[in-house]
C-alpha cells in the first residue's frame, strides 16, 4: 500500500487468472442425426418425403432396425454399408416396407461428393 499525492491510501492489486483451454471433441453428427430421426421419425418423413408420409399407417407401430440386417441385405455393394437408420413401417394398404435412411450434411465442398450421392441413388435400386 502507498499514499498518492494528497495522503490518500492506495492499494493495488494485480492477478492473473489461467484457465484451462476449452477441451473440445469431434462432433457426432451422423449420431445426432440418428437420434433426431429416431425421435422426429414421422415429422421427418412429413417434411423430407410428403409423398411417403400420405402412404405409411403411422398408428401401426413402427420399428427402427439394427444395421446388421441392411449389411446383409447389401452384403456385395460398394462404397459405404451403412444407412443412418433402417425403419420398418407399414402402409396403409398393409403392406411392410423397409425404409433405408441415409443423409449426407457437407459442411465444406467435396468433389467426390455427386459421385457418392449417385452411388447411394444406384445401391437403392439395385
Amino acid at each position: 500500500m502507498y499514499k498518492n499525492e494528497k495522503g490518500c491510501d492506495i492499494l493495488m492489486v494485480t492477478s492473473m487468472v489461467f484457465e484451462k483451454p476449452p477441451i473440445y471433441s469431434v462432433v457426432d453428427y451422423d449420431g445426432l442425426w440418428k437420434k433426431l430421426i429416431n425421435e422426429l421419425f414421422e415429422e421427418f418423413v412429413l417434411f423430407f418425403a410428403p409423398d411417403l408420409y400420405e402412404k405409411v399407417d403411422f398408428q401401426k407401430k413402427y420399428e427402427f432396425l439394427q444395421q446388421e440386417l441392411y449389411k446383409e441385405v447389401i452384403q456385395e455393394k460398394k462404397g459405404k454399408q451403412i444407412a443412418d437408420q433402417i425403419v420398418k413401417v407399414y402402409l396403409k394398404s398393409g403392406i411392410e416396407k423397409w425404409l433405408l435412411i441415409h443423409i449426407e450434411v457437407q459442411g465444406d465442398p467435396d468433389p467426390e461428393f455427386p459421385n457418392c450421392s449417385l452411388s447411394w441413388y444406384v445401391c437403392k435400386y439395385v
